[in-house]
């Protein structure tokens, strides 16, 4: 799936023209930054944009959809030590922003995305990331995200079954 990835692969960004398209970003008029915000408020902010899903619902509607898809945007160490929600894949936050890219080489692409229909969740540990992670997707075209409120640890706290801290 990452075949190519710019830090490890043997492929040149400079070929797909990542280089030239950040370079002609960057150099446009340089304006002045918004008012910075705190992870908090950022988090707060994602969840006033995408809706969130209770662990009771989410379970009803992995059962009666099993296309969706949840993201656990936690990286594999940590989840590791938690487990989380069953069929759950991870894919971490850094690596989200140009998994579900459309302009980045199809083969940098996780598949999984390819549907921005598709019906997601989004979580990590108690839901601030999964937040920043669903507004990422939200922003990049997906119509049909929703943050796990509360996160995995919710999701444990309500009794549900989490994994054996291993992740695909």
């Amino acid at each position: 799936m990452l075949r190519g990835n710019p830090s490890f692969g043997n492929i040149s960004v400079k070929q797909f023209g990542v280089i030239e398209t950040l370079t002609a970003i960057t150099r446009g008029p340089i304006s002045q930054p918004s008012r910075a915000r705190t992870f908090n408020q950022m988090a707060a902010e994602a969840l006033a944009a995408v809706p969130s899903i209770t662990p009771d619902e989410a379970r009803r509607r992995l059962e009666q959809d099993p296309n969706t898809l949840v993201i656990d945007v936690r990286d594999a160490a940590d989840i590791a030590q938690t487990g989380t929600v069953p069929g759950a894949v991870n894919l971490s936050l850094g690596a989200l922003t140009y998994l579900a890219d459309n302009e980045v080489p199809e083969d940098w692409r996780d598949p999984r995305l390819a549907d921005r229909s598709r019906p997601i969740i989004t979580t990590c540990i108690l839901g601030p990331m999964g937040a920043l992670g669903g507004k990422l997707l939200h922003d990049m075209g997906f119509s049909n995200v929703q943050i796990l409120k509360g996160g995995v640890q919710a999701w444990i706290d309500a009794g549900l079954p989490v994994t054996d801290n291993r992740v695909g």
